[in-house]
This record gives C-alpha cells, structure tokens and sequence, in this order.
C-alpha cells in the first residue's frame, strides 16, 4: 500500500493534512468549444503522445496527505456563548504543492466547455492505417478494408499456464470440461494478478478472455481471507465489486460469478442495478457485488454503507475505456474515492478494450507501469479481425437507406458463397424486420440444407410473433428485447446450430448473448438517444461490443467486422478501431455536480480540499498530458510555472463552488483564504438523489405549498434532466391522442415539450400503449428519472414543513412506482393475487376505502356485491398495511408538549416482504405546516411489538385545540392512517420564574473558612463566582439549599463546604450524600476519605451488601450512597437509630429525579427524610446540587428552601465558557465514524462520546491509521497493568476507551495518561459521562442508542446530553467547542435545552405497588388514609398541582387533586390486597396488614410484578422452571439488546443446558435467562456481556432468596430446588458438575488428576497425604493460597436432633424440633470464598424440615453458623395422621455438596 502511495504522491498537490469526509452527486451538461487552431493543437498533440510517453520518467515523491473516508456532513444549529503554460506542451507531474506567491481565484465559465468524441477531434488528423489496407469507390458508398493483423509469434519464454499449476482450492472454478489452460494473455498477467494485490490495467481485444482474469484477482482476494490450514474462508470479512456499463453485462456475469464460485466457495453473489436494489442486510451478506457504475457511485456516496465500503478489497472495473463516456464522470468520481480513501486499501482492477493512451489510464488508477500495466494490442485477438467501413456517400435520408441496404446485400452474398453466417446489427425493434424481409425479398434461398428447411418451417409455426413466421422459414432471423424470452433462445439455438444463416438484431445480442458468427454488419451508426432528444453516433464500446461477436475462434481463422456509416463519421470509427483516438475525461461535464457529491459526503470541506479532489481524477491526468485540449491555463494569467495545474484547478474548483453558491445546493466562504464550504440541505437532496443543480435550483424557486398535480408535473417536465428531449412533428398526433386519455389536465400544447414529458409519465402510470419508437425511448428515459425526481421534490417539501405538498408528492411517487392512480382500486397493488374480477367490483363500487377495514367477508361481500370472490377480497384487506394507533400527551413547559405514540402493525405479512416504511407527519389543525416529521420502520420480525414513538410538540400560538397525526405508507397508496391529538384538555404549566442572576462580585478567598485545617484541604486560594455567591448561605448557616448550575461549576466544592459546616458546627449526626453514578461516588470516596481523614473523620461507602452497609451506617461520620443503596438501607429507619441520626443530606445531581425509576427512588429518599424527620421533630438540612432547572424553584421549595437559598444560576453560565455548540444533522448510526472524523483536530485533546463500547471500539479502530505506534519505557510499564486487551492495544497509538464498567486500574491509567496529554483521543460510553475527564473537545457521535426490545432507537435523554456537554472543558483558553451529531427532528428539541434550563417531574406514580409495599411492611402507612398523607412529601405532589396535564390530571381543582390521589392509593392497595401482599384488617377496613409476600417483597427489594411471577410457582416447580420463572423478573427489564447481539446469544444458547419454552433473543428475559446460564457454564463472554452477566448475576441471587421464602412460606419442598440455585449461582457450577469444580484454580487438568487419585468430594481433597495433594494440585504460590483458603474456609457440618415424643404428635397441632449444628471449628470470618461472583457474601444456612414423599415443607428457619456447635429450635406442624418419614435438612446457601440431610420417623395422631 505504501508504493500505492508514493505512487500516488505524483499527481497530488502535496502536503495536506487536513481530514476531510465524503456523499454523493448528479448529472449536469456543461459546454466546451475548441477553436479551429486548438483542434489542431490538440491534434498535434495526440499525434505526439506515443513517442513522447517513454522518454518521461519521474521520482516517485511520498505524500503526506491524509486518507479520507466518507461521513454525512450536515447542515448545523450553532449555539454561541499565474500565465498559462504554452498549448501543445506537457505537464510534469507535481512534486510539490509550495506556492509562495498567492493569488485570487478566477472564475471560469464552466458553462463553455464542452469535450465530445465525435470527429470533430479528429477533423485534421489523417488516420495512419495498417499495412495492406485498401479502398474500393462505388457510385452509393466507399469500401475501405483493412485486413486481418497477423498473429504474434510465441516466443519461447511464455510459458502458458496450466490450470493444474493453480492451488488446488482455486482449480475448482476453472471446469476441466471448459478449460485446461489459461490462454497467452492470461498467462502473462497471471503472476501479477494472482500473486499480488497491486493496482493493474489490463488492456486487451474483445474476446481475449478478460472475465477470467477478473476470476483470478477475485481467487487472490479469496485467498487473503482464507485459512491455509483449514481452507476456512471468512466470508464476512471482504466485498469483491465488479462493475460493468450495462445491465445486461451485470447480469451475465452474475450468472457466470454465480455458477463458477458459489459451489465451490459459498460466497454470495448478487446484482445490483436500478431493477435490483439490494437491502442493508443482502449487502450485508453478499461477498461478491456485480453494479454499474451509476449504482456503485450512489452507494460510496452514502456514509450508512461505510461497513460495505469498508470491506470492499477489489474493485474490478470492465470497459473502463468508459470514461470516454458521458458515463465517465461517474467512473472518475468512484476511483477518485477509493484512492484518496487509501485506507481502505482497495485494490483495482481495470479491463479495457486497446486503447492508444493506456499509460494516461494507468496514471490514474495508480498502476505500477513496470509490473501490473498490461497492453495487447488487436493482433492477440483469438480470432483476428478484417475490417470494412462501407461510407455511405447519399445525403438524402431515402437514398442514404437504400444504399446501405445495397450495401448490406453485397456483403451478405459474399459471406453466404463462402457459408458463413452473418450477424447485421440495426438500432430498433421495427428495423430487423424490415432489415430482415427486405434481404428476405431480394436474395434467394440462403439455406441449402433440405433439412435445415424442413426444421425452420417446423419451428416457425411454433412462433407467436407473425414477423419470425415470416422470415425464419427462410433463414433469416431477428432478434431482440421484445420478443418473448422462449422465442429468443429457439432463434440463438437455431442460429447456433447453423440452420439460420442470417440473424438480424438490435444491441441486445452483443451485450447479452454470447453468440458469434464469421461477419458482423453494422448496419448504420445513428442511434436515438432520449438524453440528448436527438440521434447520435454509436459509441465506441457500442462498436467494439457488436464487433467482439464477429469471429468463431474454433472455426475460423479470422473474423469481419463491418460498418456502415455516413461518409462524415466513417474517420471517427476507422480511429476507434485503429486505436487512434486517444480517451479523454468528461468531467468537466458534470464538475459541479461531482463537486457537489463530496461536499455532502465531507471529502471535500473547503476549495484547498477541492483543489486536492481535483487531484486525483482522470481530468488532471489528461489536463497535465494535453493542456491546449482542455484549454488549461486560459484564464490564468501569470502561472508559466505552474507545472502542475494547481491554479487551474484552484480556478475549477471556485467556479464549481461558486455555481453551486449561486444555486443554493452550498455555502461558500469565497472570500476566506480557505474558501469553507457547507452543505445545503438543497445540496444534500440533489447528491442523494443524482440530480443537477440547475434542476434542484429549480425545483426549489418553483415549488410552492399549494400546488396541485397539475402545476407538479408541471414543475416536473421542466427537469434539467429533460433539456434535450424535443417533440418531433411525426409525435404530435399521437401526443394530442394522449391529451384525452391522461387524468390529469396539461395546460401545454401538444407541440411543446412540456406537454410531451408529462403526458409520457401520466401515459405510463396509466398504462397506455405507445406507437413511435423514439416516443417510446423518450418514455422508457422519462420514467427512469422520474422515480429520483419526485422524491426530491417530495423531500424539499418535507424540509420545508409544506405538509399538503409532502403527502401530493409522496402519492405521486407511489403512483409512478406502482403505475396506478389514486381513483384505481387499492387491491390493484396485490398485483396477480387480486383477480380482475377483485379490480373491477372495487372500482365500481362507491364505498369509501377505509370503511372496508370495519366489516367482515359476509358484510364485504354485500357492500361490494361481490359473493364468490369475497373470501378472497378479506383475505387480501388483512394482508394490506394497517396501523392501530394510540397517543399520550403530557405538558413539559408553557410552549412545548410530549407525545407518546403506541403503533400495532395490524396486518398479515406478504411473504416476500420483510419491513415496511412510514412517513410521519404531524401537521397543525390547518393541514398546512408540519410541526414534526419522521419515519417509522415496521420490521416483520418485531411486527407484533408494539412500537413506540415519542417526540415533543410545540404549543402554537395562538392556541391550536387540534393536530393531526400522520402515519403514510412509503410504499403503499391509500395506507394512511391519522389520528387526531387533542389539545383542548391540557392545563399549560404557568411560564417559569426567571434564573438566578450571578453577581459580578469579589471571589471570596479560601481563608473566610476561618480554620487553617479546612483550608489546607483546597489547593486554589479563591472560590469561584458560583461558590462565592452561595458561600454566606452554604457555609455560613445550617438552612435547606439548592444550586442549580451547569457541570464543571464546582458543585462538589459546594458540597464539601456544606460538609465542613456541618463538622465545624461539632455536630455528632450522620452526613449522607447521594448521587446516582456509582462511579462518581467511586472517585469521591477515593478523594474524601484521603482529604476528610486529615481532620479524623471517616467517610463510608454503601455497597447494596446490608450486613456490610450496617456495619459502614454505624461507624461513618459521612456515608455515600446511591439513592437505591440509601432507599434499601432507610427502609426500616425507625428501627434504625443511625438513620435517625443523619442530620445533613447532599443530593448531587438531583436533577435525576426526573430519570425513570431511578429518579422515583431518588424522590422517595428524599420524602422518607423529610417525613422522618417530621415525625422524630429534628432538624435536617438538605443541600441539593443540580444542573440548572427550569422549575427549580418548585423543587428547592419541596425540600424546605426558602426563597433566598435557591440559587437557580443561568444555563449558559459556565467558570470554563464554551466557545460554540454545534447541532449536526446525522440519521445513520451504522456510520458513527463518519461522523467524527472531519470535526477531529488530531493535534488537539479530543473526546468523544457515543453509545457503546462496541461503536467506541469501531471508532477507535477507523482512527487508529491516523496515528503512529509509539511505545515508550514508561508506557510499557502501564500497559503491563492494563486490564483490558482493546485498550491495551490502543493506548500506544495514542487512543484511550473510558467505559461503564471497566476496571478500576484501567480507567484510573486511562484518565492519567489522558490528562497528562499522552493520549490524544478518548473514545468514552455516554453512560460513563459523570467520570469522563475534561476536554477542551467534545464530539457527541449519535444521540440514540438501539433498543433490541422493541427494535427501535431511542433518544438520550437531556440529563445524558448535558453531562456530556459539561465535559467540555479548557482551563487553558477559550477554544473549547461541542459538535454534537443528531437525527434531524431532535435538533430543535435539543438545541432548546441546550440553551434554556431543564423543567424535571416526577416518576413516582409509576412505581407506587414497591413505594406502598416498603412503607405497609415497616409500619409506617398503617391505613389508607396514612398512604394518602405519605404523597405529601413527595414531588410528586408538589408537580401534581403545578402541572396537572402531565399526569393526565383532568380536574385541577383542589378536590379534583385529592380525588384523583385517593383514586391513585385505591387502585394500588386493591392490586396488592389480590395478589395476596397486604390485607385489610378484619376489623378495620382501612387497616393495612402486610402478609408475607409483603415482607418477602420488601426485605429483598422485590418488584411487584416480580412478586407476583413467584406466587405462579407450584409445588412441582423443577430447578429449570424455577430458573426460567426468575428469568423472566421485571427487574430485568432495563436488560439492554444490543444491535447485532442477537446472534451472539443465538451462539450462547446453543452452550447451555436449559432450553426456553419460547425462544425470544430480542428478549431482556430471555437474555437473562441464557447469561445467568452461561454464568453457570463459565463460557467466555464479551467485556459488554461480562457487565450484563454481573447485573444478572447479583440481581437474581436475592430473587433466588426471595423464591426460597415464598415457596417455603406456601409449604412447597421445592424450596430446596431454590437453595441448590442459589448454591450454584455463587459458585457457577452446575449441580452435575464436579463439586471440585467450585475451588478456585481447578482447571480441567486438576480434575483429570482428581480422578486418578479418586477423589470426589472436596472432603476427600482434605483427607489426602501430603504427597498426593501436591501431585493433584501442582501449584504454588498465590494459586495454591487460593485453594487453601477454600478449603479452609469450606464448612464441614454435622447435625442432629432432639424430639420430645413424650407427648405423640398431633395432627395439625404445632411441635418443638431442637436442632443441633457442630462444625469443626470457630469461625470469625463467613465471607464465602467464590471468585466467580462479582459481590462480596457471607455463608448462611436453611434449615429446613420436610416430607419427600407429600412434597411438604413443615418448617424452615435461617440460620449462620460461626461456632463449633450450637441450637436451633424449629417449630413444624403435619396436617395428616399417620406414619411419616421427615427429613431435616442443613442447606449451604453458597457452597455446593455442603448440605447435610437426616431422617425422622413419626407417627402422628
């Protein structure tokens, strides 16, 4: 790759290492006219070009210039806190791109230039023909020949290459009954082609066998993906692309790809064309791509195809000789892409037919020209070639016919003396038989064979078409696209075989059949073309494709190729075929549009970037070898030196960009010295859509909301796409026929053009036939663009909120796609399953569509009349796309609502369809502006989710009661589905008070502190402006307080004073401080407990562990907490003295109160506080720290502020200023790189956000090409203690990865080397924002992240995005800078609070079954009444009364509020009293008794709902049952899917012995279920399933717990099948494991020994000699501490009992068991020795009494058992008399085979 580059570095400007990114592009025309003396120039000059190449030679010159790749570059939101060389000379190569001497740009008149390959090139250049040629002069026509070149002789040293000399892998694609040796050409490329990845051309005849040396490059690409040991080939790794010009080759080597590979090797081949659009996921899984060029660009231009590009390794371009083309532009515009995007290190290949200047085309593909350029010239044809050019001397059009028909006889009846056969080429349908009957009439019989006559007869009356019945009988054949595909293939095997003599055809044959014969005739060059409205000449390839079937190899010696032609054009093709005619670039055609592409792709940034761009085409190629064609230099006065064109190009590139400005499709800054350029939104529809700017310019004055079709389509025929579409005099009758059967009026007369264009599109969506074949080809050309060009119409009335001309459009569209009109019958679009019969009843039937959806088949059948089809009729109307829709609104501020949408895809799937597209719209009550848009993807394999969309809405003024919702079918018509959002109801919030002014006051200095011990704890000397102006209120008094200010402010300082203040205060209470981010509260314990101990005082951290966090209340004078860490803890404070001690509460970030159920708790500490200390009558003083707030007011008020202590500060106040936050549009999160690689500056510190660490790492490994490995002493010494193996890879480049989750030493490493600035990047998890360090760049990459449950993205939230913001942060100067990336409809929403505080509510009405559930098993709410008054405290209903419409509160008054609590408290004590969780007290209704499940739900902090999928679980509940029961906890409902993960645990789940009755991996669940397996398993998992396998694992131990008590509490012995769980889950084993398995260190290889020395047990273990153990374990050291401190810690238990039967049993009476428990030693420490579960626990024992037999549990009690011996006493009661056998069991609730079991024998009376 690096001779690539250096290669590369030739035709560059030089060093330029800014990045830069990339999209799309469209057609133009532009105009260039040579003088008379610059065609001779020119002339002279292609004369030149061979003698001058060879004697050029220059040094190769490394480039420093940077790769780029593509990205979507979006229009953005920002928020502010010299003389021309000499004609006829050549260019040298630039070696440099130093220009000291600065100028202007001059603006060039793109619209003059014009490059054509007609003759007018060639109009003073005498073509030199070979040897022997010669020219025959008739009265009609001239006949010049030039005969067959003579073979190369072999020399000796080509060695032809055997098949069999290939790896055996690859010779299965090369069929021995086809082939056994590659031919000379083949040969000689072979080395180069299979044996290395280098760029090559290869130049060769038609028929020289390139398509398999396109096989061998694909083979060299196999094989770099393919495991030489195993033959494996990793498919998933690499794309092959092979491009041909047209549709027909596309898919012949499909076919030919297809049967050859895909047997062999597997790999996927699929066409991609515009009849064969490919989805994410066929791309996805196709290795090899067959496209045209067209299709190839439009997917490069896309940045959601990056993963396709990515893995693209070869690029095999067939017939490149198209960038002669009009086509040639989309050819340089694709190479140019991958070569500049060198990191992807694609390889090309280019096949060409002989062309005169290969080395120019080799230049540009950076081909090695001493190694990989490969040219044959016409004599290594397999089949040589005589020629004959026929020019016809007639001017007139009669005569001009009849002579070449003349002279197509004469040379047919030469070739039919000799018996060969001929193939005469025409140019349309109508001509071959006109052709064909009118030889037919004039010669005699040309088949001799009685048998051949025979067949022909037989086969012609088989024949449909009455033309082939005609002429076939006497052996004369047509051939084209319009017969039936049966008829074409009986006369190519007819042909074939030899019975037909004489086939005439138009092109279809040459591209798409493999059908030779001795003589092609071309028979005339004109060919209509609907682009340009008028006939022109074939093109070369068109010639050399109808020439390559002249010739059999196998049977003749050489082939005739034959053309007639006009005597003006016979020159220009005797240049083609001679290779005269020098291939030059078209892009000059359509450089604004290509220019237009890359800017909206983000490759081209500015005009220097341009310049670059212009770089790397074929245009600078030429430009540089033929400056006088391309009129360099012109108008660049002064630049003698400039050898390599740069001010030339720097003069197209400010044209183009100045043509775009001027049309909107950019900005351009032409007046800065970089002249920056952005795209338009206008700019970004024209390069996705393919359209030029002055067809996009148009579109986007013309287009106004209210127009109708007719004005549409008017709109539409005046295209620029349509410039040359002309109405000739022989249509005009037949398009004013067309004017009565087109629907829509057309205001043109039938003789404009207008007229013309838009009754062909009505034409075919009506399905009208057409007579003319021109008119045809011009409706065929109409409809191709006609799809591309309503759609962008479509999306600048989107992107202008016209909502009546977005639906107009989107119709239209459809229309066209599906060739029906809105007044046809919907069923119309079933195609062949709806029946005419269907059609016509539904058309003539006046019942409105969509009452169709309300009746059933009988009804149906009577509406419509219709009784046999009926059936029939519903069976279609479910399959047809049909919405269920429901809505929610809540009110967030005085000017903006949310909305909450519920879609139920209500229909049955076609079979061939997997997703279905909708548009979104929510339009004013008017219908005229839309206020919201966006598009809802329906996936077939989620179809039966319920599909949620939620967006927020503004309030408009004035007030509108009305929306209306839209979900449009994109596909679909008449699958429309609204619903009205009502607005009349809502109770708008009152606007919001104003923000705390900050005061331009003295900083106040640390010594105010007044104590030189709690001074020395700040290292600066002034507190900042924030901390001043709360510091009297914070320091200075023990009141309530809340400041609310953005990140990075110093609230943590603020907290610290409000802890000094408190210890300076001498007050003995307890300090609590509570933050959500458990990492945040990580640092702070680090940084406090060092800082606090200075002045004695302990700082304690909860851990969720209780005994633990008791031990942690009681002995901390500062405790921290999360709020569930503090919620759990605080449950039973009133029997909990060190709660009531607490006197000082810090609620940092309390903003989080309005972030789901963790806010919900966070709202219930806070209230259980204020009630506590309410009813203990003692001061609590609450400081709350927060972001800025916009009712921040309401809430320093709930937590007892007064007005003076709330400090609401401005969020646009920050002590570090941002400089600019900048809003992107960006919608493909599959491309996240693409978005961050052109706002990176690489010489500064940058962090960068996304969403998980799986798109962190993809971003890390696309920039890790940008930097060097640089390993230093000092960071080896860190890497050693890296943790994680990505990271430890990354860092030496100079990227770090922070994430939730990763290990403490990591992330401390990784923060350290990235605040000391050794690492430049930092790829951070959004969700790990709270620890983030600082940067002075923030990049956010995406604001969604993917939710697999519902298969959707949702949305971060605005705490998420702030947290992110707030890490914007330089302390060195004001330059820092957010860019922040976004889908389109969340610009405004988050620009909004971006800019205006946040307003929070409150989530505690969704969780009040677990709040009321705590509160009844504490004894705090006792009655309903007391659960009414518990609100009180709340948030919650504090925000009740001041926004009553969020919480869909109807009735606002003071009674309506309290109704509405009472209905609340009511409804949730009625769900808990059914489920059996409470009960009310037999007598007092409205006393509440918490039953067991109650206090089961509530000691283990066990959801409701979780609760109740307990209940369910019956006495014959198995081990598999419990575990998939557990599984399916409502607290696994925050379990994330991740995208694409789906798979991964398909692969899990095939490794774990339990299998789910119902199998769902878009499940939480299900997800559960198979980690906590694989948990058990110990299978290896990914760093991100590892976080979610820990969340599993501690989370389901105390429903483990909890299913333990239920069951035991319902008398179920199956109890014990939960203990086993939970045994197993410490030690992640199974119970059929080894119980050896559960000692830390035992690998495979112990166990092995184990067995040999027969040792079971891990008592067994103990008792062994010293000797033995040691040869089982042969370990030392820390491992062999390990298992001695299992084995030591192990229980060895021993239990008996004693039962008093002095008195018997009684039946159903309560009896005394004594347990007695010995173990063999004291133990001081229970902590349970289980290296694979992520929390620290200690042993504990059930002891349990039961009966195998009834399966009844009698008696169970917890126990821990530290003493050597001591007793129990259970008490059980058996229900029947009789004899019985009881068991007692001693259950280990943590290690396995511990357990101890005995037996009773009772009889009971």
């Amino acid at each position: 790759m690096k001779d690539l580059l250096n290669y590369a570095s030739k035709i560059r400007d030089g060093d330029d290492n800014e990045d830069i990114n990339g999209r799309e592009e469209s057609d133009n025309i532009i105009a260039v006219e040579l003088e008379d003396e610059e065609e001779d120039d020119a002339a002279a000059l292609l004369a030149e070009d061979d003698n001058n190449e060879e004697e050029e030679e220059e040094e190769d010159n490394e480039s420093d210039s940077e790769a780029v790749q593509p990205d979507i570059q979006s229009s953005t939101v920002t928020l502010t806190t010299g003389e021309t060389a000499k004609r006829g000379t050549k260019r040298k190569l630039p070696d440099t791109n130093d220009h000291e001497s600065l100028r202007r740009p001059t603006l060039i008149d793109l619209e003059s230039f014009t490059l054509t390959q007609t003759n007018q090139l060639l109009s003073t250049t005498k073509i030199k023909l070979p040897a022997g040629s010669s020219q025959q002069a008739k009265k009609s026509y001239d006949i010049i020949s030039i005969p067959a070149p003579t073979p190369p002789p072999n020399p000796e040293d080509d060695e032809i290459v055997s098949i069999s000399s290939l790896p055996e892998w690859a010779r299965q694609v090369f069929p021995s009954t086809e082939t056994s040796n590659l031919n000379r050409i083949q040969s000689k490329v072979y080395p180069q082609v299979f044996n290395s990845d280098g760029n090559i051309l290869l130049c060769a005849p038609t028929g020289a066998g390139k398509t398999n040396v396109a096989m061998l490059s694909i083979l060299r690409a196999i094989s770099n993906h393919r495991n030489p040991q195993s033959g494996k080939i990793n498919l998933k790794d690499f794309k092959v692309v092979y491009i041909a010009p047209l549709k027909a080759l596309v898919q012949e080597q499909m076919r030919e790809f297809s049967r050859r590979l895909t047997p062999v090797f597997g790999v996927v081949v699929n066409e991609l064309t515009g009849d064969s659009n490919l989805s994410r996921k066929q791309l996805e899984e196709t290795q090899i791509i067959v496209t045209t060029p067209e299709k190839w660009d439009i997917v490069t231009r896309k940045s959601s195809q990056y993963d396709t590009i990515k893995k693209t390794k070869l690029v095999i371009i067939d017939e490149i000789h198209l960038l002669h083309d009009d086509r040639g532009p989309v050819l340089e515009s694709i190479v140019s892409r991958i070569l500049r995007n060198n990191q992807l290190e694609t390889r090309l290949i280019g096949l060409s037919a002989t062309l005169p200047n290969y080395k120019d085309v080799a230049q540009f593909l950076r081909v090695d020209s001493t190694k990989n350029l490969f040219y044959f010239d016409a004599s290594y044809r397999p089949c040589p070639l005589e020629q004959k050019f026929i020019a016809i001397k007639e001017k007139k059009a009669i005569k001009r016919l009849s002579a070449m028909n003349e002279a197509c006889q004469e040379q047919i009846e030469k070739c039919l003396t000799n018996n060969h056969q001929v193939i005469i080429f025409v140019h349309s349908r109508k001509e071959t038989f006109k052709t064909a009957k009118w030889l037919q009439e004039r010669l005699e019989s040309i088949n001799k064979s009685i048998g051949s006559i025979e067949i022909l007869k037989q086969e012609a009356e088989n024949f449909t078409d009455k033309n082939l019945q005609q002429v076939v009988p006497f052996g004369f054949g047509i051939h084209h696209a319009g017969l039936q595909r049966e008829e074409r293939s009986v006369v190519e095997d007819l042909f074939a075989q030899g019975h037909l003599k004489v086939l005439v055809s138009t092109a279809t044959l040459a591209w798409g059949v493999n059908l030779p014969a001795h003589t092609v005739i071309i028979k005339g060059t004109e060919t209509y073309s609907p682009e340009k409205g008028s006939w022109t000449q074939l093109s070369p390839q068109d010639i050399l494709q109808m020439l390559g079937r002249a010739g059999r190899p196998r049977y003749d010696k050489s082939g005739e190729g034959i053309i007639i032609t006009t005597q003006d054009e016979v020159q220009y093709y005797l240049a083609i075929l001679n290779q005269q005619l020098p291939i030059e670039s078209q892009l000059l055609t359509r450089l604004a549009d290509s220019i237009n592409a890359e800017i909206v792709l983000g490759t081209i940034q500015n005009r220097d970037t341009a310049v670059q761009w212009l770089g790397y085409t074929y245009l600078y190629i030429r430009m540089l070898q033929s400056p006088g064609l391309y009129l360099v230099g012109a108008n660049a006065d002064g630049d003698d030196d400039d050898d390599s064109l740069f001010w030339k190009r720097h003069d197209l590139a400010h044209s183009a960009l100045t043509v775009l400005h001027e049309n909107r499709l950019i900005q351009y800054d032409s007046d800065s010295e970089s002249g920056n350029v952005t795209p338009t939104e206008l700019g970004k529809i024209a390069s996705h859509f393919y359209i030029n700017y002055k067809t996009m310019n148009m579109y986007n004055t013309q287009l106004k909301p209210w127009l109708s079709e007719i004005e549409l389509l008017k709109i539409f025929s005046k295209s620029g796409e349509f410039e040359y579409v002309a109405t000739r005099q022989e249509e005009r009758l037949e398009i004013s026929k067309l004017l009565d059967k087109c629907p829509i009026p057309v205001r043109e007369k039938p003789n404009e053009t207008g007229a013309k264009i838009n009754l062909l599109l009505q034409a075919y969506i009506s399905r009208l036939g057409l007579e003319g074949y021109a008119l045809m080809a011009d409706m065929v050309y109409i409809v191709q663009s006609a799809g591309r060009l309503m759609r962008a119409m479509h999306e600048i009335a989107l992107q202008k909120n016209w909502s009546s001309l977005s639906k107009l459009t989107l119709n239209l569209c459809k229309m066209i796609e599906k060739r029906m009109w809105l007044s046809s019958s919907p069923f119309r679009q079933f195609g062949p399953l709806a029946s005419k019969e269907i059609i016509r009843a539904t058309e003539n039937s006046h019942f409105p569509w969509i009452h169709y959806f309300n009746l059933d088949a009988h009804e149906l059948a009577e509406a419509l009349n219709l009784k046999s089809n009926a059936g029939r009729v519903y069976e279609l109307l479910k399959q047809f796309p049909k919405l269920d829709l429901s809505y929610y609104i809540q009110t967030i501020t005085s000017s903006l609502i949310r909305v909450q949408v519920q879609i139920v895809a209500d229909w049955n799937w076609i079979r061939d369809r997997s997703i279905e597209p909708f548009l979104v719209l929510v339009e004013d009550s008017n219908g005229e502006r839309i206020l919201y848009t966006d598009k809802l993807i329906v996936n077939r394999n989620h179809s039966t989710n319920t599909y949620l969309l939620d967006f927020t809405l503004p309030i408009l003024q004035p007030f509108q009661p009305v929306y209306i919702l839209n979900f449009i079918s994109e596909s679909w018509l008449h699958s429309e589905w609204k619903i009205p959002l009502n607005l009349s109801g809502l109770t708008v919030p009152k606007l919001f008070p104003a923000p705390t002014p900050l005061l331009e006051m003295a900083n106040v200095p640390v010594s105010q502190l007044h104590d030189s011990d709690l001074e020395g704890m700040f290292n600066f000397s002034y507190f900042n402006k924030f901390q001043s102006q709360v510091f009297e209120q914070l320091y200075g008094t023990d009141e309530s307080l809340f400041i609310g200010t953005t990140k990075g402010s110093g609230k943590t300082v603020c907290a610290e004073l409000g802890i000094l203040r408190h210890w300076k205060q001498g007050e003995a209470s307890r300090i609590v401080y509570i933050n959500s981010s458990q990492s945040k509260l990580n640092q702070l314990y680090k940084g406090w407990t060092k800082k606090f101990s200075t002045i004695e005082k302990v700082v304690g951290k909860l851990s969720g562990v209780l005994y633990k966090d008791l031990q942690v209340l009681g002995s901390s004078n500062l405790i921290l907490a999360t709020p569930e860490q503090f919620y759990y803890i605080s449950k039973r404070w009133m029997n909990r003295r060190a709660i009531q001690d607490i006197q000082l509460l810090i609620c940092d970030d309390i903003q989080e109160l309005g972030n789901g159920l963790t806010g919900a708790i966070y709202e219930a500490c806070i209230g259980r506080m204020k009630f506590m200390s309410g009813q203990l009558d003692k001061s609590l003083r609450i400081v709350s720290l927060s972001t800025p707030l916009a009712n921040g007011r309401d809430l320093a008020e709930w937590i007892g502020c007064s007005k003076s202590n709330v400090f609401n500060f401005d969020c646009r106040e920050r002590f570090y200023p941002i400089r600019q936050i900048q809003l992107h549009e960006f919608t493909d999160l599959s491309a996240v790189y693409q978005v961050v690689k052109p706002v990176i500056n690489y010489k500064q510190n940058c962090l960068i956000f996304t969403s998980t660490r799986f798109s962190a790492l993809g971003i890390a490994s696309e920039l890790v090409d940008r930097f060097t490995l640089e390993t230093t002493d000092e960071l080896s010494l860190y890497l050693e203690r890296i943790h994680d193996e990505m990271i430890r890879h990354l860092l030496p480049y100079g990227i770090g990865l922070f994430y939730k989750g990763m290990h403490p030493t990591d992330e401390l490493i990784v923060q350290s080397l990235f605040d000391n600035n050794h690492i430049n990047i930092l790829i951070a998890t959004k969700d790990s924002a709270s620890v983030t360090p600082s940067c002075g760049k923030v990049i956010i990459a995406g604001t969604q992240e993917y939710d697999g449950k519902d298969d959707r993205y949702i949305d971060y939230s605005i705490n998420t995005i702030l947290e992110m913001v707030g890490c914007c942060c330089d302390k060195l100067s004001d330059n820092s800078s957010v860019s922040m990336f976004t889908n389109q409809s969340k610009i405004q929403f988050y620009s909004k609070f971006l800019k205006e505080a946040l307003p929070i509510e409150s989530y505690l009405n969704l969780s009040l079954h677990e709040f009321f559930i705590d509160e009844i098993s504490s004894g705090v709410n006792t009655n309903k009444q007391e659960c009414v008054d518990w609100f009180t405290y709340t948030y919650f209903y504090r925000r009740l009364q001041v926004n009553p419409s969020y919480y869909d509160v109807k009735d606002v008054t003071h009674l309506g509020i309290s109704e509405h609590l009472s209905e609340l408290v009511e409804t949730t004590l009625q769900e808990l009293i059914t489920e059996g969780l409470i009960e009310e007290d037999e007598e007092d209704e409205d006393t509440l008794v918490p039953l067991n499940g109650c206090m089961i739900a509530a000691h283990y902090g066990v959801r409701f709902n979780t609760m109740k999928l307990l209940s369910q679980l019956g006495a014959r509940a198995k081990l598999k049952t419990i575990l998939e029961t557990l599984s399916g906890a409502e607290e696994f409902d925050n379990l994330v899917i991740r995208h694409n993960e789906q798979s991964v645990l398909s692969r899990i789940y095939q490794q774990v012995p339990f299998k789910a009755n119902e199998e769902n991996f878009s499940s939480p669940y299900f997800k559960a279920f198979i980690l906590i397996q694989a948990h058990l398993k110990r299978i290896p998992l990914s760093i991100e399933l590892q976080t979610d396998q820990q969340y599993v694992v501690e989370t389901i131990l105390k429903l483990v717990h909890a299913c333990v008590d239920t069951l035991s509490g319902d008398g179920y012995l199956n109890a014990l099948n939960a203990m086993t769980l939970s045994q197993m889950i410490i030690q992640a084993v199974w119970t059929k494991d080894s119980p050896l398995k559960q000692i830390p260190q035992f690998s495979d290889a112990i166990l092995q020994r184990c067995e040999k020395y027969n040792v079971e047990t891990v008592y067994d273990l103990m008792t062994l000699e010293d000797e033995d153990r040691d040869d089982i374990l042969q370990l030392s050291g820390k491992p062999l501490n390990d298992v001695a401190e299992f084995v030591n810690k192990y229980p060895n238990i021993d239990i008996s009992y004693e039962l008093d039967l002095s008195d018997p049993i009684q039946a159903n009476t309560p009896k005394e068991l004594m347990i007695q428990l010995e173990r063999d030693e004291d133990m001081d420490d229970l902590t349970v020795v289980s290296p694979h579960y992520p929390q620290e626990t200690r042993e504990g024992w059930w002891i349990v009494v039961g009966d195998v037999e009834t399966k009844q549990l009698y008696s169970i009690k917890k126990a821990t058992i530290k003493s050597q011996s001591q007793n129990l006493t259970l008490t059980f009661t058996i229900p029947n008399p009789g004899h019985h056998t009881l068991s007692i069991w001693c259950m280990c609730d943590s290690y396995v085979d511990a357990d101890k079991e005995i037996s009773i024998e009772v009889d009971v009376v």
